[in-house]
């Protein structure tokens, strides 16, 4: 699968003018090693996704794209995805508390939360990572 790289929506700067209807936040894990195929472990819902979108441009982790070894599990999420895809990111558990300073307390609750989950899957022997994406 080719990699799926961001539009420009989001890391223009200027404050948002779209509203975005959904964020997709999951986390997947592979076996470190020897390195097995990426899975989807968890999915996470969040109530504000354009807070959430913002909080990532701000912490410089929005837009990064996606790369080209997704899971199954989210490769087809995206496949069949009918509405306007952007955002599209990967945030690694040691960059989860950078989001923190700019998010508002319930959401940096959740932050918490997954970043305690991924770190657990590290723990454990296993990689982690958070892919991310939002529908408008």
């Amino acid at each position: 699968m080719p990699s799926v790289l961001p539009d420009k929506g989001l890391d223009s700067g200027a404050s948002r003018t779209t509203m975005l209807a959904l964020a997709y936040i999951l986390c997947e894990r592979r076996p470190r090693d020897p390195a097995g195929e990426w899975e989807a472990e968890a999915r996470f819902l969040l109530p504000t996704p354009t807070a959430f979108a913002e909080g990532l441009e701000a912490a410089g982790l929005a837009d990064r794209g996606h790369p080209t070894n997704l899971g199954v599990q989210v490769s087809t999420d995206i496949l069949f995805e009918d509405g306007d895809i952007t955002g599209q990111t990967i945030v690694h558990p040691p960059e989860i508390p950078a989001l923190l300073p700019h998010v508002d307390d319930a959401t940096q609750l959740r932050l918490q939360a997954w970043h305690a989950f991924a770190v657990a899957l590290e723990a454990s022997g296993q990689d982690a990572r958070l892919v991310i994406w939002f529908i408008r």
